[in-house]
């Protein structure tokens, strides 16, 4: 239903999220000043102000752990995505050490599969669609031709039985990236997170003060709690939004297959 707001450049967001909920706020503050005499109010200040800290502290602690729940997934995803590469890396430098034709069909398919997650797969995750499986393919591919290949000494066989040990961790690598492109808070969390944020706000209003001075105390309530929502969604999704995780480590690795191919040419 949101997911227009994963798809907007930070400063938008933030702007967006800030504008709403500050209008709202002083919309609230109009209503309550209106309908609640200030007197009332005011001789409760000290229950408003204590009820206001108690849900504070309550509401920081759980966006806390919540952004710190999401920095660590990122992490996570980041390690996915570098070691996803290292793999790569690691089958197309050992592959030099066989015979052709295996050596230049395992590392075609090594470029093919960069070139694939690339161009096909992270379009796909930054949009939040489903991959396909034509990536697996490829690895598949690369097993089928190592476990054909004659190894002629003991040297040869240890080699293939490295590479397939590199496609193994490259197969777990590239499924750890895709479960975490999936992943969000779910819906039940964030439905506390907004509770906390109305509750934070509401009882902002309730304060009996000026009205300048409550609308200073106010906004500065909202721009904190618009802050926190949009650093929670701009953490959620590491593959959508302006804070992605990008292909840097794929494209580096092609950009070594191109100067070691560039290399290789001309010391021939």
């Amino acid at each position: 239903m949101f997911d227009f707001l994963y798809q907007m450049p930070n400063s938008e967001l933030l702007f967006l999220l800030t504008c709403v909920t500050v209008i709202i706020s002083f919309i609230a503050i109009i209503l309550v000043k209106r309908y609640i005499p200030i007197t009332f109010r005011y001789k409760d200040n000290s229950a408003i102000g204590d009820t206001s800290a108690l849900i504070s502290v309550i509401y920081a602690v759980l966006a806390g752990l919540a952004a710190l729940y999401l920095i660590n997934n990122i992490n996570y995803t980041s390690d996915a995505v570098q070691r996803e590469a290292n793999a790569a890396a690691d089958v197309y430098r050992d592959s030099r050490w066989l015979k052709n034709p295996t050596k230049s069909e395992i590392q075609a398919q090594v470029k093919q599969y960069l070139n694939h997650v690339i161009n096909v797969e992270w379009p796909l995750m930054e949009r939040g669609e489903t991959i396909n499986h034509d990536g697996d393919f490829i690895l598949d591919n690369m097993t089928r031709y190592l476990s054909a290949y004659n190894a002629s000494n003991s040297a040869e066989l240890f080699t293939v039985r490295d590479i397939l040990e590199q496609i193994r961790l490259l197969y777990n690598a590239r499924h750890q990236r895709i479960q975490m492109s999936t992943y969000s808070l779910n819906p039940e969390l964030w439905i506390v997170i907004i509770i906390g944020t109305v509750l934070t706000l509401f009882v902002n209003y309730l304060f009996g003060m000026n009205i300048y001075l409550h609308m200073f105390t106010v906004f500065a309530a909202a721009l904190m709690t618009s802050s926190m929502i949009f650093l929670l969604i701009s953490l959620d999704r590491p593959f959508q939004g302006e804070s992605i995780i990008e292909y840097t480590p794929m494209q580096e690795v092609l950009v070594f297959i191109k100067d070691n191919a560039a290399q290789h040419l001309n010391g021939t």
